[in-house]
């Protein structure tokens, strides 16, 4: 029996947040789109939109499945991966888009692992009951990166499963494209501007805010050392960066969301 995707309209707040497990049985078997989405970048926007266009001329539910902690932070490789959100504000961001849950894939060694083949079988296939995916043209999965889209239409045909790449989405009319790569390379460089143009909104710290210092689950991507204009829960501060560390001075204790602005 079809599974008909619950309209946007009747849900408050964001999408259920899950491990694969936890996903509840009437969102199963519908359409996904896999990968990190750190940032939830306009790239992310586009191919979000095209999951979940699919998922409503299915009346298929849309998962959006993403990988926690970083892969690459997970194997070592020599790559930037300041987080630009945390799996609960890509939830957030990504219900806005229409996604209907978003299910949090923890990223260790055994799943570094998992051939291309074992991953499409027993994640996608059974623990999901995936019917379509919508991936980027660069997804690549499985041990070493090894499998590919066309890997995964392969096994897509093997497993009962479609596959729909989404062409990259290019930064500006050059042939830069919009990645989580670019936004923290943005970051570092202090040019809040044109990360926030990529992003669609001014790049956001979430964490908790203890004797003036913001702490994060995972190392977040900031801006050079100094003072920056900044939004504290929506209330206007200097931030002030040293190093990896961000300090809000004289802000209340407790939870906070710090948007550093252009």
């Amino acid at each position: 029996m079809t599974v008909l995707a619950r309209p946007r309209t009747a849900r408050a707040g964001p999408p259920p947040l899950c491990e694969p497990d936890g996903l509840p049985v009437a969102l199963r078997g519908g359409v996904a789109t896999i990968g990190v989405f750190d940032g939830v970048h306009r790239g992310h926007a586009r191919l979000i939109g095209s999951a979940v266009a699919l998922g409503r001329s299915l009346r298929m539910p849309t998962l959006l499945v993403t990988f926690d902690p970083h892969p690459a932070a997970v194997l070592g490789l020599r790559k930037d991966t300041g987080a630009l959100s945390t799996p609960r504000r890509r939830a957030e961001l990504a219900g806005a888009l229409g996604v209907d849950a978003v299910v949090v894939l923890t990223f260790d060694d055994v799943l570094a692992a998992r051939s291309p083949t074992d991953f499409a079988r027993s994640v996608l296939r059974d623990r999901l009951g995936t019917r379509e995916i919508v991936v980027g043209t660069n997804f690549t999965f499985g041990r070493r990166g090894a499998g590919t889209v066309t890997t995964l239409g392969d096994l897509g045909a093997r497993c009962g499963f479609g596959v729909h790449p989404v062409g990259l989405h290019p930064v500006a009319t050059d042939d830069t494209v919009c990645s989580s790569s670019y936004v923290r390379r943005c970051v570092r460089h202090g040019d809040l501007a044109a990360a926030a143009r990529a992003l669609g909104r001014p790049h956001r710290v979430d964490g908790v805010l203890v004797d003036g210092v913001v702490h994060t689950r995972r190392a977040p991507a900031l801006p050079p050392s100094g003072q920056w204009a900044a939004l504290a829960d929506g209330r206007p501060v200097t931030a002030e960066v040293d190093g990896e560390v961000l300090r809000l001075p004289g802000h209340a204790a407790g939870s906070v969301a710090v948007d550093l602005l252009p």
